[in-house]
């Protein structure tokens, strides 16, 4: 991807569209970038494969905001971020779809895991620490990304879509234990960085 990334900065940069100085970043962006849509249509043709494009489309989105603002775990490697991206994306949607969560299990799950989501947010990264704003944002946001959970669990409920509801109960507790290994992965790199 860094290769990739690095011949699209180098022609936007020929055509003028961006200064020289500005290299790193949009070679850094082009490559999260494509890291990312790699990532997501892997999981995208996986989930069609599975004939489960609603299943992704819910797990894709409750994830994706809840990580964005929230945070969790972030490895140090692509590749190992990918594999691990498209791994557990497969197994949530295979488990949700061969054992579903009963209603009020589900949202035990919802109610006591977003509320732990919620006290752990924002979960910080040993290349990006947050400042008070940040961080002050990233809750907010993350305030109002629960509550858009809550009142799409609720619609499912009542609309008796009880296999969407236990797949939200069960992305909501695997961003909850990536926020836990993110804040111990957090705690170890900042020890270490300290004693060198």
């Amino acid at each position: 991807m860094k290769y990739l990334s690095e011949k699209i900065t180098d022609y936007v940069i020929k055509t003028g569209a961006a200064s020289e100085e500005s290299y790193a970043i949009y070679q850094y962006g082009f490559q999260i970038g494509l890291e990312m849509v790699s990532c997501f249509l892997t999981c995208f043709c996986i989930a069609i494969w599975l004939h489960m494009i609603p299943e992704f489309v819910v797990f894709t989105i409750v994830f994706m905001l809840l990580r964005t603002y929230a945070g969790g775990l972030h490895l140090n490697r692509f590749g190992a971020c990918f594999l691990c991206s498209v791994s557990v994306q497969t197994l949530i949607l295979v488990i949700n779809s061969k054992f579903t969560f009963p209603v009020i299990c589900s949202w035990i799950c919802i109610v006591v895991g977003l509320s732990m989501v919620w006290m752990l947010a924002p979960v910080e990264n040993i290349n990006r620490e947050l400042d008070h704003n940040e961080k002050e944002h990233c809750k907010k946001v993350t305030e109002k990304t629960i509550s858009g959970i809550f009142v799409f669990a609720i619609f499912c409920t009542l609309g008796r879509f009880l296999e969407m509801v236990s797949l939200v109960a069960m992305t909501v507790l695997l961003v909850l234990i990536s926020q836990c290994i993110g804040v111990l992965k957090f705690k170890i790199e900042k020890n270490v960085y300290s004693r060198e």
